[in-house]
């Protein structure tokens, strides 16, 4: 709620009190928490002219006056930020009040840089309320939008309420030890938190509040600025329940804007976030398939040398959930035909963190050392990648299966997740073809506008590696076929071993040579069941020879390979 009618009447009241009780007054006497009289006034009259405190004078020095000498011995640089009013702060306050005698001139109209304009304020969106907090640096609590209407405003200050139930309401001071406000990223102001930080709304209150002062930044005319609240907590042994708000509500005045020519605004604020601090130590760890999908590969085996090393077998994902954990080991099996591999190698991202011999079938990677810690709802990637020796069996498959994660909860048990996250089976030899796709397609084909068949192309690219690869007629096959697409199942037995086409007198696909070939199938209408069916081209297998070996099939690691589009067949 915008009071700025009222504020500028109460404005001028406190000029007129400045004027009256302050101005040209000297501070001669020390001050401090219950005093009273004529000096407090004139103290006070000071505080409020310049934005520290709220209320008019009352001649009692009680703990509002308190927290406003804290923000005023803050705003000179008075050290240190006691409340006490001691001869430091008194030189400052007598530099404020001193007159300098003058001249009477005839008054003239002063000369303003800014316009009058206000703030509208409300509850930023973020953060939400959060019943299950369990960290306890910088935990944002709440947010203020600003909106700066018919002048630039600059947000000067912002008095917090906050309640905080454990069995019974306690001061804040028992769980916050620090109030940061934010621009984004940005620290505006700081508060250390102590016993004597927070004050009681009122004798019957559950609440208590303190003033945020020193905020001072700019919102430019007609634009939005966020300020969010976040507090450091200490560690506690039962849950705490929070709730945070402007103090006063919305009819209060408990923010404080200053427009373009220096009239202060004062907003209320009723709404309000409610938060669980919890102690530290639930959580509970999802193992789960990476968003990033691995498809079989094709690896060639360097015979004469280091077989393959660091290839890609698979990736995994955990997600802690209602708190953080840490991850102390990862178990995994291999599977294999063929040769196995020699040795295992666990990365997050990019940093390698742990490696293991394989001599079984499984491999436990220690990484309790590594200090892999998943914050609550966050998700961690990982890589699992093998060496294969140079002695590996031509035609060898292998993959790897996650089946174990152990972690640490916060409060320091330890939890086993057992779990089935299986990779792909990649092939290894010696020679070894990489395809890619060219061109995939599915086209019905029609006669006197009746659609007789689907004639399946796929046209791809083809690198030999590790040797020549033969292109002779019948060398290179593959199994092309259609795919429901509503179903992704195979149309009935509609798939076709074709011989592949390629260049007019290729030979050979040489080593490190990029080619092309193209396979080609029709399937008629017997191929499909009445009605309308949407079909997509699909490569189920292909079968290669090498110029000095032995004929092998690939019959995984095709699916991008489908055709992007699709045919309707109607019977």
């Amino acid at each position: 709620m915008k009071t700025t009618f009222k504020a500028a009447i109460f404005a001028l009241a406190l000029t007129v009190t400045v004027g009256a009780s302050a101005q040209g007054y000297m501070f001669n006497n020390n001050l401090k928490m219950g005093a009273r009289g004529a000096d407090v006034s004139a103290l006070q009259a000071v505080l409020v002219s310049e934005g520290h405190l709220a209320v008019s004078p009352t001649g009692y020095f009680g703990s509002l006056t308190l927290k406003a000498v804290k923000a005023y011995q803050l705003a000179k640089g008075i050290s240190p930020v006691s409340g006490f009013v001691g001869p430091l702060t008194r030189a400052a306050l007598n530099s404020s009040v001193a007159v300098t005698p003058t001249t009477p001139t005839t008054p003239t109209t002063p000369v303003l840089s800014g316009s009058e304009g206000f703030a509208e304020v409300r509850l930023a969106p973020t953060p939400t309320n959060n019943t299950n907090i369990q960290t306890s640096s910088d935990v944002a609590v709440y947010g203020v939008e600003f909106k700066a209407k018919q002048s630039d405003i600059s947000v000067e200050r912002i008095n917090l309420e906050v309640s905080v139930y454990n069995s019974g309401y306690e001061n804040p001071s028992t769980l916050i030890n620090k109030i940061t406000v934010k621009d984004g990223s940005t620290v505006l102001t700081t508060i250390p938190v102590n016993s004597s930080t927070f004050s009681k709304a009122s004798s019957t209150s559950n609440s208590y509040y303190v003033q945020i002062t020193g905020i001072s930044t700019k919102v430019a005319k007609d634009t939005t600025k966020t300020l969010t609240v976040s507090f450091d907590t200490n560690s506690i042994d039962t849950d705490r329940a929070v709730v945070v708000g402007v103090y006063g509500g919305a009819t209060g005045q408990g923010i404080r804007t200053v427009d373009g020519r220096g009239i202060s605004s004062y907003n209320g604020l009723g709404d309000t976030r409610s938060h669980t601090f919890k102690k530290p130590g639930n959580s509970n760890l999802l193992v789960k398939a990476d968003a990033t999908t691995i498809y079989s590969q094709n690896y060639r085996i360097n015979t004469t040398s280091n077989g393959a090393e660091k290839v890609l077998l698979s990736t995994f994902a955990v997600k802690s959930e209602t708190g953080p954990s840490k991850i102390v080991s990862i178990t995994a099996t291999t599977s294999y035909s063929g040769t196995q591999p020699s040795n295992l190698y666990l990365y997050d991202g990019s940093t390698l963190i742990d490696a293991r011999s394989v001599s079984g079938t499984s491999v436990t990677f220690d990484v309790n050392n590594s200090n892999i810690n998943v914050a609550q709802d966050q998700t961690k990637t990982f890589t699992i990648k093998a060496d294969m020796p140079a002695t590996t069996a031509t035609g060898t498959l292998v993959s790897a299966t996650v089946t174990n994660v152990t972690y640490e909860k916060a409060n320091g048990s330890s939890v086993s997740v057992s779990a089935s996250i299986a990779g792909p089976y990649h092939y290894f030899a010696p020679v070894v073809p990489q395809f890619s796709k060219i061109s995939s397609t599915a086209t019905t084909v029609k006669n006197d506008n009746v659609d007789t068949s689907v004639t399946a192309n796929v046209k791809l690219g083809i690198v030999a590696q590790g040797g020549d690869i033969s292109a002779t007629a019948g060398s290179i096959t593959a199994v092309i076929g259609l795919k429901d697409l509503s179903t992704g199942s195979l149309l009935g037995t509609a798939t076709s071993s074709v011989n592949g086409t390629v260049e007019s007198g290729l030979t050979l696909f040489a080593d490190g040579a990029s080619k092309t070939v193209e396979f080609t199938a029709n399937f008629g209408s017997t191929k499909f069941a009445s009605g309308t069916t949407n079909v997509k081209t699909f490569v189920q297998s292909i079968t290669f020879k090498p110029v000095n070996g032995a004929t092998s099939t690939l019959s995984a690691g095709f699916e991008l390979l489908d055709s992007d589009g699709y045919a309707s067949f109607s019977k």
